[in-house]
């Protein structure tokens, strides 16, 4: 065996590893949807965090024919491919716990001037980033009864609904989402957004939190009040509101013409020619 050969048996266990890496890398597709209009991404927590409800508010979006599909923290990248790929279509974002938070980066994402989009709605439940970079007591670690650090959410949202409990039997708060609409931070890139995190410069655009103590809503589920459930599925309702929701599937950009029906060849018709008259 020559020392090509020798190399190349060496380095084929490596070529098959950057070629799998290079794969999955590019693996996310955009999404195939149903219906015209907006699009609904849903975005679980992690864990420990019960979002089952979020699938049942996309199951009450479908049955309105309204676009939804639930995505989970380790794949919610593919929501910025399926944005990307028809970028004229609305966004609604619905996240619980660290999905919530996921769902402020897919905002800031699309802040950046170079991809600018407005973002139709965001609507949170109990944002929580679990790798928060700070202390215990920052993250809300330290002491459950204590929120964590307030996230920026972009001011290209048009409309922002965050919700938060400080029910004394949860075990984690969420965050406040303060805007950067107006903000000391409203000139920086969104990339420097985050450097808050590392030296404590206070945001001081608007805070935004709803809170829901008195439904008893907990930040583990929040399956534990159906009225809450059901706030979402109308807000969801009524900013997929659009004159293009109602276009029939059939005129959608994705879905495949009907072919058009070819004629049967048919033969040389048979004439009879005209006698002259007498």
């Amino acid at each position: 065996m020559n020392g090509n050969s020798n190399v190349l048996t060496w380095a084929a266990p490596f070529v098959g590893l950057v070629v799998a890496m290079s794969g999955a890398a590019g693996c996310h597709q955009p999404e195939q949807w149903c219906y015209t209009g907006p699009r609904v991404y849903l975005i679980e927590g992690k864990c420990q965090e019960q979002s089952d409800a979020l699938t049942a508010i996309a199951h009450e979006l479908h049955c309105q024919e309204i676009n939804a599909k639930v995505y989970t923290p380790d794949n919610w990248l593919k929501i910025v491919v399926d944005i990307d790929a028809k970028p004229d279509e609305e966004v609604i974002l619905v996240g619980h716990g660290h999905g919530a938070f996921l769902a402020t980066q897919v905002v800031r994402h699309y802040a950046q001037c170079h991809k600018m989009k407005h973002i139709d709605a965001v609507f949170t439940i109990d944002a929580y980033n679990k790798d928060w970079p700070h202390n215990a007591h920052q993250r809300g670690d330290d002491d459950p009864h204590a929120s964590p650090m307030p996230i920026p959410i972009g001011h290209n949202a048009i409309k922002v609904r965050n919700y938060v409990q400080q029910d004394l039997d949860s075990v984690q708060r969420g965050s406040d989402l303060v805007s950067t609409r107006a903000s000391n931070i409203a000139e920086e890139h969104p990339y420097y957004w985050y450097d808050d995190y590392w030296d404590r410069r206070e945001v001081t655009g608007q805070h935004l939190a709803h809170d829901l103590t008195d439904l008893g809503v907990t930040h583990e589920t929040i399956d534990n009040d159906d009225r809450l459930v059901q706030r979402i599925v109308r807000l969801c309702r009524k900013a997929a509101l659009s004159p293009y929701h109602y276009t029939p599937p059939e005129h959608h950009v994705d879905v495949a013409p009907k072919a058009v029906p070819i004629p049967m060849p048919t033969g040389p018709r048979k004439t009879t020619a005209l006698r002259p008259a007498a």
